[in-house]
Order: C-alpha cells, then sequence, then structure tokens
C-alpha cells in the first residue's frame, strides 16, 4: 500500500563494474590466469588488471588489459627500455603484438594488452582497474 502523496522513486541504472559479457569476461579471466603463472617469478608479476573504456562504459571499442610488473622486473624483461621510451624497446614490441594476439584468440575478445613497470602505471592510470586472472587464487575459508 502506497502512503497518498509519496511518489516511488525513479529506477536508475546501476553503474557496472566491468563492461564485458560474462563469457567472454571469464575466457579472458582464464588466460590471463597462465599469464600470471608464466611471468610470477619472484612475486615481481603484480597481475593483469582490466582499464579503459570497458571499465567505463557499455560502447568500448577494445580491451585494454595491463600486466604490472615491479619496476626492477620490468626493466630485467626489457633491458635498454625507460620509462619513457619502453613502446619503442623490440622485445617489448613483440611481446606486447603477441600477447595482445594471443589474448584476443583466447577470449574472443578485442585485447589491447601491454607490460608496464608499476611506477608507470600507477602514473597512468588513475580510473578504476579490475584485476583479472585471480582464480589461480584460493578463497580464504
Amino acid at each position: 500500500m502506497r502512503t497518498p502523496g509519496l511518489q516511488p522513486k525513479p529506477r536508475v541504472p546501476r553503474k557496472k563494474g566491468i563492461y564485458i559479457g560474462a563469457p567472454k569476461c571469464f575466457a579472458l579471466e582464464l588466460a590471463c590466469r597462465q599469464l600470471w603463472d608464466a611471468f610470477d617469478e619472484d612475486d615481481a608479476f603484480f597481475g593483469c588488471y582490466v582499464v579503459g573504456s570497458a571499465m567505463e562504459r557499455p560502447d568500448w571499442r577494445d580491451v585494454d588489459v595491463v600486466g604490472i610488473m615491479a619496476d626492477a622486473a620490468f626493466f630485467k624483461l626489457f633491458p635498454g627500455a625507460t620509462i619513457h621510451d619502453f613502446e619503442f624497446n623490440p622485445r617489448w614490441l613483440i611481446i606486447t603484438v603477441a600477447l595482445s594476439r594471443w589474448l584476443s584468440d583466447q577470449s574472443g575478445l578485442p585485447v589491447d594488452f601491454k607490460f608496464q613497470a608499476m611506477t608507470h602505471a600507477n602514473s597512468m592510470h588513475h580510473g578504476p582497474r579490475s584485476a583479472i586472472g585471480l582464480s589461480k587464487f584460493k578463497r580464504a575459508k
């Protein structure tokens, strides 16, 4: 029974945490778990994170995934790179292109993957991040 004079609140669409559909997001989750397994040496790989437009709106163009590494591990993997020019490092370019293609093939999504040093990632990404590939961790009881 409604109280006279009170109007129901208009329904406000809920902002989603991520705008990728479930089946493909699950496939991306599984693929990113494999990246954790491949690159997590000495706890220097801090994981994969979805950033950018797929976190913000339903009309995203591609899914930006960042693999964040400890600064020292990043520069060990990409010798000769600096924080300002790593995107021109030949090894970084080959691995970035190959993993972008592989993640796209695994998930059916247009994935733009890149490794970043933690200091650079923290200075570049001020919006939301969603950790992905965490299925390798067991939930504490």
